[in-house]
């Protein structure tokens, strides 16, 4: 049992997913959180007890300083999470200051001084898997710089590229984890997936839409609806805690026309066969495909003719129901989009407590401790929203 929470800084965290997966475990707390986005600023501070001046409003962090932020904090984190915008990489031959020097990389390298200038015990970086190969001229030629600065400050680094649906959460989103331990004798060692797609004896099955989502009522045009019926699930009544009802179930308002389109779409289909996962018919007894931030192209919800709501794009990012998000429908499924799923971030956030500061959370999430077990009743605790 830990006797201390550990203190998270989340750099780049629009509505603060990875921070909350880190929260789940009860090990961590978090004291701050910054990005440019307002709708995601203001979600994450509607969602956090804490009375910043500066971190609460729209940052650029190409113009913090990290002493600026530590002074708003009023102290120091154990830990910088974070998962930087990389859109684009230089080419043959560069050094870390081309690299650098490429705008499309800037926040990478500014997610990198905040680490170099804080000093924390432990960093994590999410972001796409392509950054291992987009836009360079050998694979890797990114991340191969970053390890070899990161060790230059004495940090032991490990990445991996994982699937979030191996982790409990019910949708397939492959994502690039790197993970830095300062003065540490042995480098990170990621957690071993609890689920897979043919779980043998001890494994587990990956959690599926219709274990998240077959709880929820129908969208009935308003920002918060009661629960009308008990949970299904063990995933749903994780969902629960702490809310009695459902924030953000926004529906979509369609054509005649396109309900009967949507009536007769199969599932696992797209209705649109160019456009990848756009208007793809969530397939109940699988993980969706990943959810992305393009509200012009949802989810084809799996029962209805209908797109799906923020509410239950959340819900597949495993963020829970009390978890308010703040601003119009369109930044609402920006945000979540954008999200890392939160219980994902949780099977990382045990892992790192014990391997970075020796701390056993009070809450663990790993292959052998499921937090949803004890919901196998299908009761839900529920408290006052």
């Amino acid at each position: 049992m830990t006797t201390r929470s550990l203190k998270v800084l989340d750099l780049y965290s629009g509505l603060g997913g990875l921070s909350l997966g880190f929260e789940l475990t009860g090990a961590f707390r978090t004291i701050g959180g910054i990005d440019h986005y307002e709708p995601a600023v203001r979600t994450f501070y509607a969602n956090h007890d804490l009375d910043l001046k500066l971190l609460s409003a729209p940052l650029d962090m190409t113009e913090l300083t990290a002493t600026s932020v530590l002074d708003d904090m009023g102290s120091s984190p154990d830990l910088i999470v974070g998962g930087p915008p990389c859109q684009g990489f230089s080419h043959a031959g560069k050094r870390l200051q081309d690299l650098q020097e490429d705008e499309r990389n800037q926040q990478v390298f500014h997610y990198f001084r905040f680490i170099r200038e804080i000093r924390p015990k432990a960093f994590l970086m999410e972001n796409v898997s392509g950054i291992l190969k987009t836009g360079q001229s050998r694979k890797h030629e990114l991340i191969d710089t970053l390890v070899r600065e990161y060790d230059a400050l004495g940090y032991k680094v490990s990445w991996r590229v994982l699937n979030t649906a191996n982790f409990r959460v019910p949708q397939v989103r492959k994502r690039f984890i790197m993970v830095g331990i300062r003065d540490s004798k042995s480098p990170f060692v990621f957690p071993l997936p609890p689920c897979s797609e043919e779980p043998g004896l001890f494994g587990e099955p990956f959690q599926t839409v219709l274990d998240a989502l077959s709880d929820m009522p129908s969208p009935r045009g308003k920002d918060w609806v009661p629960y009308d019926r008990p949970a299904q699930t063990p995933l749903q009544s994780f969902f629960r805690i702490g809310s009695k009802g459902l924030w953000n179930h926004l529906d979509t308002v369609h054509s005649p026309e396109m309900i009967e389109r949507l009536k007769v779409q199969k599932v696992g289909t797209r209705l649109y066969p160019n456009w990848n996962h756009s208007w793809y018919r969530l397939d109940p007894a699988r993980p969706s495909p990943a959810v992305k931030e393009n509200h012009r192209a949802p989810f084809v919800h799996f029962r209805e003719p209908r797109a799906t709501s923020p509410r239950e794009c959340a819900r597949l990012q495993t963020i829970p129901d009390r978890y308010k998000l703040v601003g119009t429908k369109t930044a609402q499924l920006i945000m979540v989009g954008n999200a890392v799923p939160a219980i994902f971030a949780a099977h990382l956030a045990t892992a790192i407590s014990v391997q970075a500061f020796g701390l056993a959370p009070p809450t663990p999430w790993s292959a052998t401790s499921n937090p949803l077990s004890s919901f196998l009743n299908h009761e839900a605790t529920a408290v006052n929203s």
